[in-house]
């Protein structure tokens, strides 16, 4: 590519601000998540599905220019340029991520932080439910359990949005030039523009943990990135105003596809973090029963 192809190209990958699935779409996605959760799942997960779903459509929220340093920090994790970073290279933490990406000219708000920020909260995720497993009567445990898997919730549905693995998120780019055809906006309001329900989406979802955490995260990143040409196929009914979308069978099977996947990698990811709690150690000097003054 020439060198003004190269500079727009990287100052359009840096100024991307996709949201992923809007609020609602998050809300839907995490509540038919929490439904399709097995019958042997903690009952208070299952209970708190509305904080949940209200916990995943936070980081959306933190994007907000009244906190600066908070907005500066949300925007790249929400996104991974594949085309940018060859992801079978990715390092075990977004430290090494970035030192990498220095080594080879690249910035990590470039690419993105997407596995990173979604393997973290996980690992959070199996933490609180660690201490859930000691201390399972205590209803400060559960709360933050609610909070993180709310956010697990929203990252591993950002993953399974396929714009938001791609250069081409907001329209496909030619020597460093956008579409800008707002196509990921578009994506990401089919499913409360459809008005998809979350029991439909549960409706006949089953889900596995992963093996390995990092390396189920970038199989489903590979998964939803071969999704990148569906994704863009959608802008022939998106774009156009004279185009009936709602009643276009194409873009219903687009967003129930999607929506199930979403929804489907969310409970992957929550099972991950249970099993992941089943041997993590908790240091002796931490006594929640006292510390909150509940009684084991």
């Amino acid at each position: 590519m020439r060198r003004s192809g190269m500079v727009l190209l990287i100052l359009f990958v840096f100024g991307s601000s996709a949201w992923g699935w809007w609020p609602r779409g998050h809300g839907i996605l995490t509540r038919a998540a929490v439904q399709a959760l097995p019958a042997d799942a903690p009952a208070f997960l299952r209970a708190g599905a509305g904080m949940v779903a209200h916990a995943a459509v936070d980081p959306d929220v933190a994007k907000n220019r009244g906190t600066l340093h908070l907005e500066k920090a949300g925007h790249p994790v929400h996104y991974f340029n594949m085309e940018l970073f060859e992801v079978a290279d990715l390092p075990a933490s977004r430290y090494a991520f970035a030192r990498l990406c220095a080594e080879l000219g690249k910035k990590p708000e470039q690419v993105g932080l997407l596995p990173y920020v979604t393997a973290e909260y996980t690992g959070q995720l199996a933490l609180s439910f660690a201490e859930f497993r000691k201390w399972p009567d205590n209803p400060h445990i559960q709360n933050k359990c609610l909070i993180y898997a709310g956010y697990v919730a929203h990252f591993a549905q950002e993953v399974c949005q396929p714009l938001n693995l791609t250069i081409h998120w907001n329209g496909r780019v030619v020597d460093g030039k956008s579409s800008r055809t707002r196509i990921h906006e578009k994506i990401d309001g089919l499913l409360q523009n459809l008005d998809l329900r979350p029991e439909e989406i549960a409706e006949g979802l089953t889900a596995a943990p992963v093996d390995s955490l990092m390396t189920g995260i970038v199989a489903q990143m590979h998964e939803s990135y071969g999704e990148v040409e569906s994704a863009l196929s959608m802008e022939q009914y998106l774009v156009p105003k004279d185009v009936d979308w709602k009643n276009e069978p194409a873009v219903r099977a687009f967003a129930e596809k999607h929506a199930k996947r979403a929804a489907g990698f969310t409970v992957s990811l929550y099972l991950t973090a249970w099993k992941m709690s089943e041997k993590i150690r908790l240091p002796g000097w931490i006594d929640r029963g006292e510390m909150d003054q509940i009684k084991k």
